[in-house]
């Protein structure tokens, strides 16, 4: 092999390491959000403040009711159909710690089927006391931010859940101080920005 063809293939990988670093900088899910989607974008933000640019709520509450789930129209044709299903939770809001409400309960919008095992098992069961950290929809009901992220169950002055965030998670730890967590947050969300690097969405 000649150095010229070295030369090329040296330039092709170095792109494709550029090309590669640049789409794990940030990734963006689209949401339907009843009437049209959020869309939840992961990013090598440094801060919380950055991580929780596009956060409209934070409530700590009391899981009243699930509902049936049904399916949504999601307005875009793929491979696998152009529907989702959701399942609706009702949620006592007992404290609001960052942002505007002017109701007692809220309705929480869960990606999934009661009759999935899988999707089921992560959804929020009446009784619960949570903490969600949550996005605002067009109709007025609320997502949890990027899936995991926003679900919190409250117990014995703790918070657990499967975020996967580095940023959220303390020390890799998945069980946290409530309170100390609760700081965290809403100094967070109090201080949100976004980062220089986010994209426009």
């Amino acid at each position: 092999m000649n150095k010229k063809h070295i030369g090329i293939m040296v330039a092709s990988l170095a792109l494709a390491i550029t090309i590669g670093g640049v789409v794990a900088v940030t990734v963006k899910e689209k949401r339907y959000d009843g009437q049209g989607f959020s869309t939840a974008v992961s990013s090598q933000a440094t801060t919380l403040a950055e991580e929780f640019w596009n956060v409209d709520l934070i409530i700590r509450g009391t899981v009243v009711s699930e509902g049936e789930t049904y399916s949504q129209d999601t307005g875009i044709a793929t491979k696998r159909g152009n529907s989702m299903l959701i399942t609706p939770a009702t949620i006592q809001v007992d404290k609001v710690l960052y942002g505007e409400i002017d109701k007692t309960e809220i309705t929480y919008l869960q990606h999934g089927s009661t009759d999935d095992p899988i999707e089921s098992g992560k959804m929020v069961k009446p009784l619960e006391d949570v903490l969600l950290i949550l996005n605002r929809t067009t109709t007025g009901a609320y997502w949890s931010y990027n899936f995991d992220d926003g679900i919190w169950r409250v117990k014995d002055g703790k918070v657990k859940s499967d975020s996967q965030s580095e940023l959220l998670n303390s020390n890799g730890e998945k069980e946290q101080q409530l309170e100390k967590f609760i700081r965290k947050i809403t100094k967070a969300a109090k201080n949100k920005k976004k980062s220089s690097d986010e994209p426009d969405i």
